[in-house]
């Protein structure tokens, strides 16, 4: 039986690509472009690469945390908790630790959060590159 060469190639390619991990959240800074619990465009997130599946979360407005790489579910899952209240958007939230997903999607980081009291944000994030 002979195989069709392109149909071959294709087929290759498509094993090969999947096993490539093709949305690993780069380290550096992160600037909000939203958020469900209040926009601010001022907000910075600093992602600091501590092993090749660990990333550390350190944010301007007093958010930290950490998450890891998944492999089989190409996200990050962690921990992120507001040591310090900055202002009025997340009053009630500083020492509440949230359990965190992060997914890049192209260009954009999207990091889901969630306490043992069911609150919950969603924001997202875009890196700006040094010129």
């Amino acid at each position: 039986m002979k195989i069709n060469n392109t149909l071959f190639m294709l087929f290759v390619f498509a094993f090969a690509i999947s096993f490539l991990p093709a949305e690993i959240i780069e380290p550096g800074d992160w600037f909000q472009t939203s958020s469900t619990a209040g926009d601010a465009p001022d907000i910075v997130m600093s992602v600091i690469q501590v092993t090749p599946h660990i990333i550390q979360l350190d944010s301007n407005n007093g958010w930290v945390g950490y998450a890891w790489y998944s492999e089989e579910e190409d996200e990050y899952d962690g921990f992120f908790e507001l040591l310090k209240d900055t202002g009025t958007r997340m009053e009630g939230w500083t020492n509440k630790v949230f359990k965190i997903r992060m997914v890049k999607d192209h260009m954009t980081v999207v990091l889901q959060g969630v306490n043992e009291k069911d609150e919950h944000f969603t924001a997202t994030f875009r890196q700006r590159k040094k010129l």
